[in-house]
């Protein structure tokens, strides 16, 4: 059975509210045996691995990225993060226009989603995002595009109430046990 886990993203501008959602649902969800990916940077990422404590993966695009440290945290060799890079490229729609540091963001990205490890990959079966009017954009946008275009779920808490996101992580969790 493959593990649960999920990516918890967002932007970095989500409100305070929505933080506190977040925290609230990633201590819900670590308590049920779920397993945070997520990207350490500001707001959403943040907010969703305060919540989820020991069981998480923060994702880095270099070393110390946002201060970020640890035996939890993931970072990645230049060659790793061309091939990330050349993932993300294919689902972001201004890729040439993004400067090389953007780039590396979004690699880091297509890690969250993809559980992109030295042993290989171990897709999260869902993400739990905000983005502001439920739009598709951004960091966010381009992790939303890769989890639709590889079946992943996707639910977005601006336009889903908290408690149906849970609802929906409890069948996925259900449909796992089953298979």
């Amino acid at each position: 059975m493959a593990p649960l886990t999920y990516a918890g993203v967002g932007a970095r501008k989500t409100p305070e509210p929505v933080l506190a959602v977040m925290r609230r649902m990633a201590w819900y969800l670590a308590e049920k045996g779920w397993h945070l990916n997520t990207g350490g940077a500001d707001g959403a990422d943040t907010a969703f691995a305060e919540g989820a404590a020991l069981r998480r993966t923060v994702f880095l695009p270099w070393p110390g990225y946002n201060g970020w440290r640890g035996s939890q945290c993931v970072t990645y060799t230049e060659a790793s993060l061309d091939g990330l890079a050349a993932i993300a490229a294919r689902h972001h729609p201004a890729w040439a226009r993004c400067r090389p540091a953007v780039r590396k963001l979004h690699a880091r990205n297509v890690a969250v989603v993809f559980g992109a490890r030295a042993s290989g990959f171990t897709p999260t079966r869902a993400v739990v995002c905000w983005t502001a009017g439920g739009r598709v954009t951004g960091g966010t946008g381009v992790a939303i595009r890769l989890a639709e275009r590889a079946g992943i779920a996707v639910f977005n808490l601006a336009t889903m109430h908290p408690r149906d996101v849970c609802l929906a992580m409890h069948r996925i969790a259900r449909a796992g046990e089953a298979a």
